[in-house]
């Protein structure tokens, strides 16, 4: 068989397979197979939904759909969902299996229609194409003289036996015993409804399946059925009927979809669950009433308006808070979205889309930041001016009597970001020093436009000195002018501030700077952060050699080979060669993968950092050392400059401490791993032969430390690589560099 047929068997294996744990919004393979083997606890159902599911992800394939999405099952379950439903009314017999065939060609094109209207919104289509499939099905079903009925159900006993003999009747009866709350029993029922089922067993099934594939999940089906439950004794309604459980999978798979899939689950979403589970009901009840007219069910609607509809609504918001978060790069896992999150929310905050840097160049100081004494107050408190000093904090020579004494006084002044130019003034005088020109007080400016509502306003500028005119487009870090002494400025300085409106002398707008170095003792890179009064602030040099070696290219081959050896006993443990290989996935994301064990590392590179952002696949590998390694690289520093950052707990986290954190999560994580960088060199590192850094990765439970991780590194004038890792008797040496 040829490698390309395999390939070809096995994404259509995969996308049938995802297609049942997709239900659960999920690509978990164990999961997946529990759901396989519990459809079939109704053969009949179990039979039309793989009909279903088959037939629709053949035609995906075929037809030549979006191959991720395809092996993901996002074409497949509406269909199968539409086949467990029509093959548990029916008694099997090939007219119903055609009927099955017939409804997953529409529903497989409903669901690329859904696809498409309601992706133009940035909306997932859910079970949509289901609903309408299964209903037009339904009304149609008093017309249908060639099919029966099915009268499954009626001799439940029979059926065990039929599917497992006296030992599955045996568990049965144990179960309906053992099982006497009527709230425990409804819940089981309701999750086995989801796939078309009625006893307790396959609801304890999807339960335990639920809990091996994510607690959060597990969780949140529990909370949502429970806030639902909870709401029926409220307005006075029984719940503990079986003509319920086919719709209380609406509280179920809600509480899911938005606690813990579409959005970061945290202490908001879980807020949000309990708020939005009462409207889910009285849509529930209230389509059930209407919904009896026409003598079908609602099935799933209430879970798919409410669910659209709020993610509609977070799309319209202005601002978008730090506390309810749409995940931004789905990873089919609750628990590693908000692992990722939660380190990648300091890297990218999502109120932040600009990542400005400083405005100039070289090393200057706050002389006043926000909320300060003399003029950044009020509705203009947050703003900066930024000056140049001397070793002695002189901020010009001899006697000061001229603006050309201050050392700032035309210095290249900066565009922070990319943006338009919306207003510039080039033609106040610059004052000469200790007058101030109240009449002009912002004097020379430009204002550009960076986002939308994000402006930035830079004053003060000397005299006939700036570069650009209203209308020009800007690059970060293109000369926009030069540093003066014009408006109210008694001496030359930068006035820097973001403002929400595009007007001279706006508000101005609490933003922080995306990244710079804070000189103190030592050089911190600092990120998204607030200068403060005082502070020496540096906008780094990007350097060449780390510009290049981390500028990692789709198409690029590295190679190289690790040795692991025993520091105690003096032995190597392990020696071997590997090969890797640069890419970009779905969504243009770089990822560098291994050959030998299909490990990923994805990565980030702004031009001024290099970002690892997430790592799927075999731990302690070779590009898992690499990935913790260089973590977090700046591509312009100073020497002895340190960088602080956090590495998701789930990428060196494992076992029971694990499992307890992945349940409390949400509210309170007790597992970090600080990643710490230090240059070790003292020269001039834009002239050193080499590069060397220092990285230590400190794994930390309820805030103290349990285990280090050292790690050495040099990166070398030809972009190679040479990492040494000690964690307690353990030396690691990778050496890795572009493959020939």
């Amino acid at each position: 068989m040829g490698e390309n047929l395999k390939i070809k068997i096995h994404d259509v294996i995969s996308s049938i397979i995802n297609s049942y744990s997709q239900v659960f919004f999920s690509k978990d393979k164990v999961l997946a197979i529990l759901l396989v083997i519990i459809s079939f606890f109704d053969f009949g159902a179990g039979i039309g939904g793989l009909i279903a599911v088959i037939i629709a992800n053949l035609l995906a394939y075929y037809l030549g759909y979006n191959s991720y999405l395809l092996k993901s099952g996002l074409y497949g379950f509406n269909s199968l969902l539409v086949g467990l439903g029509i093959g548990l009314i029916y008694q099997p017999s090939i007219e119903l299996y055609v009927l099955i065939a017939i409804a997953a060609v529409s529903t497989f094109f409903l669901t690329i229609v859904f696809q498409g209207v309601l992706g133009k919104y940035g909306l997932p289509f859910l079970s949509v194409p289901f609903l309408l499939s299964i209903w037009i099905v339904s009304l149609a079903g008093s017309q249908l003289t060639a099919l029966n009925i099915s009268e499954r159900g009626i001799y439940t006993y029979n059926e065990l036996y039929a599917l497992g003999g006296n030992n599955l009747i045996n568990l049965y009866n144990w179960l309906d015993s053992f099982i006497s709350s009527s709230f425990l029993r409804t819940y089981f029922y309701s999750l086995g409804a989801i796939f078309f089922q009625k006893g307790l067993l396959a609801g304890i099934i999807i339960s335990l399946g639920l809990l091996i594939y994510s607690r959060i999940t597990f969780v949140l089906s529990f909370l949502g059925f429970t806030v639902a439950y909870l709401f029926y004794a409220l307005v006075g309604i029984g719940f503990d009927s079986l003509s319920y459980t086919f719709i209380g999978f609406n509280y179920i798979l809600t509480a899911i979809a938005l606690g813990g899939y579409y959005l970061i689950p945290g202490k908001v979403s879980y807020l949000w669950i309990i708020l939005l589970l009462p409207t889910v009901v009285l849509i529930t009840i209230s389509t059930q009433q209407v919904f009896l007219l026409l003598n079908i069910s609602p099935y799933s609607l209430p879970f798919n308006i409410v669910v659209l509809s709020f993610l509609y609504a977070l799309k319209l918001r202005e601002k978008r808070p730090n506390k309810l978060i749409e995940t931004p790069v789905q990873l089919g896992n609750p628990e590693k979205n908000l692992y990722l999150q939660s380190g990648n929310l300091k890297r990218f905050p999502v109120n932040f889309p600009v990542s400005a840097s400083l405005p100039f160049y070289g090393e200057w100081k706050v002389s006043q930041a926000q909320d300060g004494k003399i003029t950044h107050q009020g509705a203009w408190r947050h703003a900066w001016d930024f000056i140049i000093t001397d070793k002695n904090d002189k901020q010009y020579k001899g006697q000061g009597d001229y603006p050309k004494d201050y050392f700032c006084f035309g210095k290249a002044i900066v565009a922070p970001y990319e943006g338009k130019v919306i207003e510039v003034i080039d033609s106040i005088p610059d004052n000469t020093i200790g007058d101030i020109n109240t009449k002009n007080n912002w004097g020379n400016t430009v204002i550009i436009e960076h986002f939308s509502n994000i402006y930035t306003q830079l004053s003060h500028l000397k005299y006939h000195s700036i570069e650009v005119k209203q209308g020009d487009y800007v690059k970060q870090g293109q000369s926009l002018g030069k540093c003066g002494n014009s408006g109210r400025s008694p001496y030359p300085h930068l006035h820097f501030q973001f403002q929400s409106t595009p007007f001279i002398g706006s508000p101005t707008l609490e933003y922080p700077i995306g990244n710079y170095l804070l000189k103190t003792d030592k050089i911190a890179l600092k990120t998204f952060s607030f200068p403060e009064n005082n502070q020496h602030l540096v906008n780094p040099t990007i350097n060449d050699l780390l510009a290049k070696a981390l500028h990692f290219i789709p198409g690029q081959r590295i190679s190289g080979n690790i040795r692991i050896e025993s520091i105690e006993k003096k032995e190597i443990l392990h020696k071997s060669d590997f090969h890797w290989e640069v890419n970009t996935d779905v969504y243009n994301t770089t990822y560098i993968s291994s050959k030998e064990d299909k490990s990923l590392a994805y990565l980030y590179n702004d031009g001024k950092l290099h970002y690892f952002t997430n790592f799927t696949g075999k731990k302690e590998s070779p590009l898992y050392w690499f990935f913790l390694a260089l973590f977090k690289i700046p591509l312009g520093f100073l020497p002895q400059s340190t960088i602080q950052d956090q590495i998701p707990a789930n990428l060196l986290f494992k076992g029971p401490i694990k499992l307890l954190q992945d349940f409390i999560a949400p509210l309170y994580l007790f597992l970090k791993v600080d990643y710490h960088l230090e240059i070790k060199n003292t020269g001039d590192i834009l002239s050193a032969d080499d590069i060397k850094m220092h990285s230590v990765l400190k794994k930390k439970i309820a805030g103290k430390e349990s285990s280090k991780y050292n790690f050495s590194l040099n990166i070398g004038q030809e972009g190679s690589f040479e990492i040494e890792i000690i964690h307690k008797d353990i030396k690691i040496q990778l050496l890795c560099g572009n493959a020939i």
